[in-house]
Parts: C-alpha cells; sequence; structure tokens
C-alpha cells in the first residue's frame, strides 16, 4: 500500500496545478508507490517526494522521467515546464543552479550527478558481495559525491553516512540515535565500552543498513592512537551480512591503511579505485545538469572544458565552481565559452570567487578570515595538506564573518562545526597558500597545542600533561592566535613554568647562603685553601658544562622552528663550555637558517641539479641557475625507482633505474629532456663516468657489462656471479664486486677486460660507489652496516682513507670534485675525512634531524633531509661562527646560564 502523500492547500498558483497534474497522472497508472516510480525513472523516493510535494519547481529531467514512467506525453510536458520556468516571478530563482559548486552532491542531488553511473554500478555489486569495501581517490576526485549522489542515492538499504572527525564515537553515537530514536548519551557509552556493541546498534537501527564513512583518512590526522583504533576494530566487527561498510578514503592515505591489519584483511579485493573521468564521462557530468535544468551549452564550451581537465584527478569541484559561477552570469538559457573565458576558466575561477569576496572584507575580519582559513587546516607531513573539521564555539570568529564566507561556498557550516568546503580551496586559491606556505611550521604548532589542550582537558587539568620548556615558549609566541581553552591551556603551563622558577631560585639563594657559609670555613682552613681552590674551578667548570650541555640541547629543539636563534643559543653555549654537543648544534643551526627547499621526495643532492619526485609518478629535474635559485627543467617518468644524475657539469645524461629497468636521457635542453635509446641485452644500469658516455651494467645472469653511448656492441666482462658495478669517474677503469665464498672481493678492472687485482674483501652483500682521485666507496651489510674508503691510486697497495661501523640503512657517501674530501652521512652522525691523511675535519651528531644524501664541495656538505631542505654543514667552525655573528645574536643569558659571567659571544 503505497505511503499517502500530504494533499496540496491549494492548485491555485501555476506552480501547485503543475505538481496536481502530475500527482493525478501518477495516479491514472494505478498510484505506483515511490519506490517503484524509482525503480522506473533511476531517481530516488526522496527526490521524487520533493518534485510532487509542490513547494518548488522540479527539474526538466525529473519532471521528464515520471512523465515518461507514467505514459504522458513528455514532449507537451517539456514545453509546460519551459512556459512555467520563464512565468516564475524572478525566473532565475524558479530554476535553483543545477551544478553544486564546490560543494558535494548529496542524496538530493542524484538527479543532476551524471558521469560516474558506471562507476556506482560497480560499488553498487561490490558492496552487495563483500561486507567492507574501500574507496580510494585523490583530493578532488568525487568521492565524497559517489557516496552520496551515486551509491546512497541508487541503494535499497538504510545509509548512515558520517566522517569520523575528531571524536568518532560520538559522531557514531549521534547518527544511530537518530535513526533508532535512542538518546544519543545511551548510544554513546556502549559504544565507548565496546567497539564491537556497533553491530547490534546498527541491527536495532534497521534490518540492513549501509553505514558510509566519508573522508576516512581524519582518522589520522585529526583522531589520537585510541580514536583511531577504536573506529578499525568498530568497522571491521560491525560489517556482515546485514551491516555493509563503505570507507573512503584519500589516496595519499593508502599506506596509512595498510599499517592496521584488520584492514588489509577486509579491504582484500573490495577496493574501489576513484580516478579521473574518462571524456565521455566529463561531457555527460558538464551538459547533463544543464539540460536537465532546461538550458543549453555550447559544443564548443564543452570541447574546452574537457580539453582544460582531461586526465587530471582532482579538477571536479573546479568545474562544477566554474560552471556555477558561469551560470549565474548566464544569459538566457545557454552557457557559452565566452562565459568560460569571463569566469577565469578552470584555472582561475575558484581563485576569484576567494580573491573578491576576500577584498570586499574589512581590515579587521581581512585578519580574522586569515586566522579562520589556517584554523582549517592540517599541515602535511610526508602528505600533502588536509582540510579539518573545527567546532564554532573553539573558533573567535564574527557569525557575520562566517555567513559571508559561507555564502561564497568558502566553508561549509555544519551543526555545530566549520570545515573548509573542499581541499581545491587549499591549492587553487595563491593568497591561501602563500599563508600555508609562511605560517607552516606556526601551523604545525597550533596543531599540536590544540591536541595537547585536549589531551590536558580529558585528564582532569593533570599539571604533567602541560607544556614546558621551548614547547610553551613557542606556544606562548601563539598567544594571539589561541581560542579560550588553549589560552587557558598556555596560562596554566605559564604559571606553573613560574612556580618552578620560584623554586629554583629559592634553591639557588639555599646553595649560596652554604657556598658561603663554605667559603668561611674554607678561609678558617688555611691549609686546604690550595685543594679548595682547585675543587671550586673544577666545579665551576662542571657547572659551566652542565649549563652548556642544557642549553644545546634547548638549542637544537629550536632548529626546526627559528633555526637563527638556535644558532645564537648554541654559540653561547660553545663560549661558555666549548662541548662537543655545542659545536654541533651550532653548526647544524647555522645550516638550517640558510637552508632551502627543492621539493617534495628526492632521489639526489643538490650540486648543479637535483631531482625531485612525487609519488611513483614522475620525477622533476631541477637545475642551478646562479649558485642560489633553482630552476625547474623537464620532467621525467619515475615508477617505484631511483633517479641518478650522470653529470653535473656536462648536462650529458641521466639515467633511472626501477624495477622495471633502466633508461638513459640527454639534457642537452634541460627543458625537454630526451630518451637515449640502449641496445637490446643490456641489463639493469649501475654506473657511469662524469661526462655520462660510458656506462656499467649487470645482466640477468649476473655478469658485468660496459656500453658507450653510440656503440652498438656491449663488453661483456668475464668475471662469475658479480653483485655490483661502479665506473671510475674518469673512464679509466670499473670496480667490481663478486661473492668470494662467504666474502665479497672488491676487484678493480680495466676497461677493456684486463683484471688489475683485488682491492679489499668484505661480508656481502657490498655496494660500490666510485670518486674522483681513485676513490672507492664499499658498503657492506653483516651485522651491522660499515662502510671503508679506499684510495685505490695505486691498485696494487691499496690505502684506507677511513672507516665508519655501526650505520643505519641510510648512509649515504659523498666525493668533492677534486677527490680532497668525503663525507659519509646517515640518520645519526654527518662525517668528513681528509683523503690525503685520512684526518677527521668534522664529526656531528644528526639524531632526528634525518639527514641523508650526500654532496661535497671541498669541506662544505650539502645534504638533504627527509623534506627535500638543502642544508650546508661547513666543517670551518671559524666561519660558522662568523657568519652567525652577522646576524642577531641576542640570548636570554640569564635564564640558560644561571649565576655564571656573561660571555662575550663576537669579537
Amino acid at each position: 500500500m503505497p505511503r499517502q502523500e500530504r494533499p496540496l492547500e491549494s492548485e491555485e498558483t501555476p506552480l501547485l496545478r503543475f505538481a496536481g497534474d502530475l500527482r493525478r497522472l501518477r495516479r491514472r497508472v494505478g498510484l505506483p508507490s515511490y519506490r517503484e516510480l524509482g525503480k522506473r525513472t533511476s531517481y530516488s523516493a526522496a527526490a521524487l517526494s520533493e518534485a510532487l510535494s509542490g513547494r518548488r519547481l522540479p527539474s526538466l529531467a525529473i519532471t521528464a522521467a515520471i512523465v515518461r514512467a507514467c505514459d504522458g506525453d513528455t514532449e507537451e510536458w517539456t514545453e509546460r515546464w519551459r512556459r512555467l520556468a520563464a512565468a516564475q516571478p524572478g525566473a532565475d530563482e524558479a530554476v535553483p543552479v543545477p551544478y553544486v559548486g564546490l560543494a558535494t552532491y548529496q542524496v538530493g542531488d542524484a538527479d543532476r550527478f551524471f558521469g560516474r553511473e558506471a562507476l556506482t554500478d560497480t560499488l553498487l555489486t561490490l558492496v552487495d558481495e563483500r561486507p567492507l569495501v574501500g574507496v580510494f581517490g585523490s583530493s578532488g576526485a568525487g568521492k565524497s559525491s559517489l557516496l552520496r549522489a551515486g551509491l546512497v542515492a541508487r541503494s535499497s538499504r538504510t545509509a548512515i553516512v558520517m566522517t569520523p572527525g575528531a571524536d568518532p564515537v560520538t559522531e557514531l553515537a549521534v547518527a544511530i540515535a537518530n535513526l533508532a530514536d535512542e538518546p544519543a548519551d545511551r548510544v554513546r557509552t556502549d559504544l565507548a565500552a565496546d567497539p564491537e556493541a556497533l553491530r547490534g546498534w546498527l541491527a536495532k537501527a534497521a534490518a540492513d543498513v549501509l553505514l558510509v564513512v566519508d573522508q576516512f583518512e581524519e582518522v589520522f590526522t585529526l583522531c589520537d592512537e585510541a580514536a583511531r583504533l577504536w573506529l578499525i576494530r568498530a568497522l571491521t566487527s560491525a560489517a556482515g551480512p546485514q551491516s555493509r561498510v563503505v570507507v573512503s578514503v584519500r589516496a595519499d592515505f593508502y599506506g596509512h591503511c595498510a599499517r592496521h591489519p584488520e584492514l588489509v584483511t577486509a579491504l582484500h579485493r573490495a577496493q574501489v579505485l576513484v580516478g579521473p573521468m574518462t571524456t565521455e564521462e566529463l561531457r555527460s557530468a558538464v551538459a547533463g545538469p544543464a539540460a536537465g535544468a532546461g538550458a543549453t551549452i555550447e559544443t564548443a564550451l564543452v570541447a574546452r572544458l574537457v580539453s582544460d581537465v582531461s586526465g587530471q584527478p582532482a579538477v571536479l569541484p573546479l568545474v562544477s565552481h566554474t560552471l556555477a559561477e558561469m551560470w549565474r552570469r548566464r544569459r538566457g538559457v545557454a552557457l557559452t565559452l565566452a562565459g568560460y573565458e569571463d569566469v577565469g576558466g578552470i584555472e582561475h575561477a575558484l581563485a576569484r570567487t576567494a580573491e573578491h569576496t576576500f577584498e570586499q572584507l574589512t581590515e579587521d575580519d581581512r585578519s580574522a578570515a586569515r586566522l579562520l582559513f589556517l584554523r582549517l587546516v592540517v599541515p602535511g607531513d610526508g602528505t600533502a595538506d588536509t582540510k579539518r573539521r573545527v567546532r564554532r564555539t573553539d573558533l573567535n570568529v564574527p557569525a557575520a564573518l562566517l555567513d559571508r564566507l559561507a555564502a561564497a561556498r568558502l566553508i561549509t557550516i555544519d551543526r555545530d562545526s566549520v570545515t573548509l568546503t573542499h581541499e581545491a580551496l587549499l591549492q587553487a586559491w595563491p593568497r591561501l597558500a602563500g599563508w600555508i606556505a609562511d605560517d607552516r611550521d606556526d601551523l604545525r604548532a597550533l596543531h599540536r597545542l590544540t591536541e595537547a589542550t585536549a589531551i590536558w582537558e580529558a585528564h582532569g587539568n593533570d599539571p604533567d600533561t602541560l607544556y614546558r620548556g621551548t614547547r610553551l615558549e613557542q606556544a606562548a609566541r601563539l598567544r594571539n592566535r589561541l581560542n579560550p581553552r588553549e589560552r587557558a591551556f598556555l596560562d596554566a603551563g605559564l604559571a606553573a613554568e613560574d612556580a618552578r622558577v620560584r623554586a629554583d631560585q629559592r634553591t639557588t639563594r639555599r646553595l649560596r647562603r652554604l657556598a658561603a657559609g663554605l667559603t668561611a670555613l674554607t678561609v678558617l682552613l688555611a691549609g686546604t685553601a690550595i685543594v679548595a681552590r682547585a675543587a671550586q674551578h673544577r666545579a665551576a667548570r662542571q657547572r659551566n658544562e652542565a649549563l652548556s650541555l642544557r642549553a644545546s640541547d634547548a638549542a637544537r629543539d629550536l632548529i626546526a622552528s627559528r633555526p637563527s636563534d638556535a644558532a645564537a643559543l648554541a654559540l653561547a653555549a660553545y663560549r661558555l663550555a666549548p662541548t662537543t654537543e655545542a659545536r654541533d648544534v651550532l653548526v647544524l643551526a647555522h645550516a638550517a637558517a640558510g637552508a632551502t627547499t627543492l621539493g617534495h621526495g628526492y632521489t639526489q643532492p643538490p650540486g648543479r641539479y637535483a631531482v625531485t619526485y612525487d609519488t611513483g609518478t614522475q620525477g622533476e629535474l631541477l637545475w642551478q641557475r646562479n649558485g642560489a635559485a633553482w630552476r625547474p627543467a623537464g620532467r621525467l617518468p619515475a615508477a617505484n625507482g631511483y633517479l641518478h644524475l650522470g653529470s653535473l657539469d656536462e648536462r650529458r645524461a641521466i639515467y633511472w633505474t626501477g624495477r622495471t629497468g633502466s633508461s638513459l636521457w640527454d639534457l642537452t635542453d634541460l627543458d625537454h629532456p630526451r630518451q637515449i635509446e640502449v641496445p637490446a641485452g643490456l641489463g639493469q644500469l649501475d654506473s657511469m663516468d662524469r661526462t655520462g658516455s660510458l656506462l656499467s651494467a649487470m645482466s640477468a645472469d649476473r655478469t658485468a657489462q660496459v656500453w658507450r653511448v653510440g656503440d652498438r656492441s656491449i663488453r661483456t666482462l668475464p668475471v662469475p656471479d658479480v653483485s655490483g658495478t661502479a665506473v671510475l669517474p674518469d673512464g679509466s677503469g670499473i670496480v667490481l664486486s663478486r661473492h668470494d665464498g662467504d666474502q665479497d672481493a672488491i676487484d678493480l678492472w680495466t676497461i677493456d677486460g684486463r683484471r688489475v687485482g683485488t682491492l679489499l674483501r668484505v661480508p656481502h652483500p657490498a655496494v660500490l660507489r666510485a670518486g674522483p682521485a681513485g676513490l672507492i666507496a664499499v658498503t657492506s651489510y653483516a651485522a651491522t652496516i660499515g662502510m671503508t674508503i679506499l684510495d685505490a691510486t695505486d691498485p696494487r697497495a691499496p690505502r684506507t682513507v677511513a672507516q665508519a661501523g655501526g650505520l643505519d640503512e641510510m648512509a649515504n657517501v659523498a666525493f668533492d670534485a677534486a677527490g680532497r674530501t668525503v663525507a659519509v652521512v646517515d640518520g645519526a652522525e654527518a662525517r668528513i675525512w681528509d683523503a690525503a691523511s685520512g684526518r677527521a675535519l668534522l664529526r656531528l651528531r644528526t639524531q632526528g634531524l634525518r639527514l641523508t644524501t650526500p654532496r661535497l664541495d671541498g669541506s662544505d656538505l650539502a645534504v638533504l633531509d627527509g623534506r627535500s631542505t638543502m642544508w650546508h654543514l661547513d666543517a670551518d667552525l671559524a666561519a660558522v661562527i662568523q657568519q652567525t655573528c652577522a646576524r642577531s645574536t641576542t640570548v636570554d643569558w640569564d635564564r640558560y646560564f644561571p649565576d655564571t659571567n656573561r660571555r662575550q659571544l663576537c669579537p
């Protein structure tokens, strides 16, 4: 028995008469239920009910679908719809914007959701087959719209849609309580006590539930460890025959999911990848909503849009926003190519909207808007930046400003929270991207402080969870950006720190009185005066060393956020007591102050060239134009491998080694790298000389090969069981490692195939690296990782220049171009030796900084860190001090070095 419709109040207006006639048309064919009508029209029951309600004019597409399903005259109803739309007061308002802009397509938008029909079918089939399904795709690929306007709108199951937020237990409890008609507090209590209780609550809410968890990556960016593990256990246990679970995850968080065995098992063969739309899908997504609204769209406009965005996975929100802006500026019922160009096209439409909205604000509102937008961002750490949801009560922003930004579709205001409408805004709006770049360190600190505040409140304002030391100082600098909860956390920390300082001062005064008494006793004991004086000197030296070490630790903590202040503090510590730790931090802080960020990901150190790459897609070659500025050149394909520069001076060639083989590139034209054809039968490329013309490789049968660019023949050396090759930079020979029992023998051969002799034997496996002036680095992997640097100028009597043991897997070696010095860097230390004497020039502890991939130029060691930032470590301490003194050297001496005489930091 179909559900009774709410009767129309009257049919006095054309709109109500239109709805009444549609209802009579439905009755004429037996009054099919909305569910039955939905099967005939492919629209949801909710959308059909809204279309026949008489509250607003339905779209032309849904009107035509209802008429066809009820055997009506489609052409007659289409003409009637157009007359009614044109006669409506404010005709533009009578036809809602058919594109959602930056917002997500909701269930009620199914009638204007085009282009993902095939993917929706695939997802529906997989949900029927598997209890838990993962939907993966890049930001902007349309995952959220696919779930709502595709999956949920077409599914017969009762749907619950939620996002985890920072408290997934509460989010789930509220969603279930609304459906099960139960108090949310009761549901939350049960769920918090046992994550597996979710299965029972879903069964109570409905007989056949579809639980959709959108933006699942929030469990890794917003949730703490306990909440993350709770949600994963709850979802994997709840998924079953009666309760289907679908999670959507941004593609760059795929590896985070793989860290949880329960998810790996549940998602096996249960994944859908949302990629870029095909050309036909894009045409449908662009033209379909316009046709449903009774408008036309120029063929040239469709072709231009498809050309501008084809193959790009993250531009769908920008397309929708651009079309929505065009719709608001349209003339008549046509969308044209001229209108597309007027709004700035895909690339500039969103930026124009955001910038125009921002420019209309007052100065006070602009400042508030900047703080608001930065609050809504989680800065990436190895991943792209993401948006975050923030409670309205945690925002010091006027309600009028929030409403204005929401009206411009830049932010979305939910029941009690605010978020960016879409992450596309992070890259498309240059002003916001600039704010994030300028404030990245402060943003990370603010994000950590927000989490710390929540922990402090959750533990009943436990003083042990308060900030202290360097973190407290950094938080104090952010006071003007804190909300009341965070400011209370900061004030509690400052009060506790002040209490500790006063307690320390009282202890110091007691010690001074005690020292005064001891001094008087010393005067009385004149015979022990010399011994006491020496003890006093020792005590002062030990005290100074202790203070120097403590200040060095504090300076190390400041390197990432305030390198100049860190350098000044390390210099003060070194002046007080020249400890090794103070020297290390001084050199590192000086390097950080002049660090340059090259890009994201890396495989080769900075010289004249550098290579960056993004995750498994392609690499970008950079070259240095004037010794300081880096300029991007061409882009090179990459896939699960690494890129290696062959020549740093002649722009000769580059080769790439990955799981699928090697390729050689000519860099004569830096903007258009050209791949060089290599002969068939050449194995995995290992190395090349400094000109990039002589290369070594290892064949599949583990024999060494030598090939010169341009030759048709490949020379094979008569050496069995080869494990590695390295051509000497001058092209005069080749170093091979070969298995020999339980060791690797390191042999030197001439290019024409004559064995010169064995240089060294090491536990295998071994890795080779040849440098200038006969220098060779041999890394062995036994119980621990060790590296030996040889001078093989005289191959009959090779000389050990340096040895480094206890290295980690990040260990790498570099030689300067003249062969005067050699450097080894791993995750713990950076070391430089003089190649002629073997004398250590520099040895720095780098724990926590993860410096790697070195390039050496004399005593200056350039290294990249895990964020592709270039550091220059100078072995000349006097030069480091001179350059540090050229900057500000303000230090709070009394705080870090109490009861000591102030030292002069700079000459």
